[in-house]
């Protein structure tokens, strides 16, 4: 479920902001400020609530990855100059990238590894 409902969840934001920003100020950024602060309201959920309150390692509860997303969302408005295209191409480009751009992160969790003569995946 985490790759259909995130990007779904992260648009509404992202929307709202841009939409905001664009019919306020004219300036596409929206979506990025949006995903910038959520992932600083997570990095500092991570930190106080799993590292310091129970020495949980940061690697098990790293943030998804949606400024990719952002980017390209706010690209698409800033080129096309229009909510429809922005909201079809858009909105399909921002679930698009949400899974390729987190293989990375989690990249390391799918390396085989031998622990005392014991393979582990």
């Amino acid at each position: 479920w985490w790759p259909i409902v995130t990007p779904v969840t992260a648009i509404t934001f992202c929307a709202a902001l841009q939409y905001y920003n664009w019919v306020n100020y004219r300036q596409p950024f929206g979506a990025t400020i949006t995903i910038l602060a959520l992932l600083a309201g997570k990095w500092v959920t991570i930190v106080a609530a799993w590292w310091w309150w129970s020495n949980y390692p940061y690697n098990f509860v790293m943030p998804s990855t949606l400024l990719p997303s952002a980017l390209v969302l706010d690209i698409v408005l800033l080129l096309t100059r229009n909510w429809t295209l922005t909201a079809v191409i858009g909105a399909w480009m921002f679930a698009a990238l949400f899974y390729p751009t987190n293989w990375a992160i989690f990249a390391y969790s799918h390396t085989p590894l031998a622990v005392d003569g014991t393979l582990l995946s």
